[in-house]
């Protein structure tokens, strides 16, 4: 009986120990989703001027902000004034957009290809390995397109 006491209160205080640890400042706080790049992806904010999330923009005419959901991948443009302009899902290989921004804005994904005008300014917005977004400024607006990073569509 006396074991049987001694090895509950050993079970016990263990339980104890790591319930407070996982309460205390140690644990850390569930901010963000990894990343391999180190880059933290936020976990809210999706739509919000300025997200709270590092800007990962390749081009300082832009912000682009990474959010993860649910093993969704996002990720939104924002103009110069936070305004949004874009955001676009992925999974995999499989890339859409969201309906916000401005509406004279288009989206060329890889499924869904866009006609882009030879004149169009070609901008790097995003880069990671696998993928490119890039922005191109046509007569009223952009046009956003997802590539592979050689630039093919």
């Amino acid at each position: 009986m006396a074991n049987l006491q001694r090895n509950s209160s050993v079970v016990l205080a263990a339980a104890a120990a790591v319930f407070s640890f996982t309460n205390s400042a140690y644990a850390g706080t569930p901010c963000c989703a990894g990343e391999p790049h180190g880059t933290p992806k936020a976990l809210t904010g999706l739509g919000q001027p300025t997200p709270p999330s590092a800007d990962v923009s390749e081009s300082a005419a832009w912000s682009a902000y990474e959010l993860e959901r649910d093993g969704i991948q996002y990720l939104q443009v924002d103009d110069p004034s936070g305004k949004v302009r874009v955001i676009i899902g992925n999974i995999g290989e499989t890339f859409w957009s969201l309906p916000a921004g401005s509406a004279a804005d288009r989206v060329s994904l890889p499924q869904s290809r866009l006609s882009i005008p030879v004149t169009a300014k070609r901008m790097e917005v995003y880069r990671r390995p696998g993928v490119v977004l890039a922005a191109y400024e046509v007569d009223g607006g952009i046009i956003w397109s997802i590539e592979a990073p050689d630039g093919t569509r």
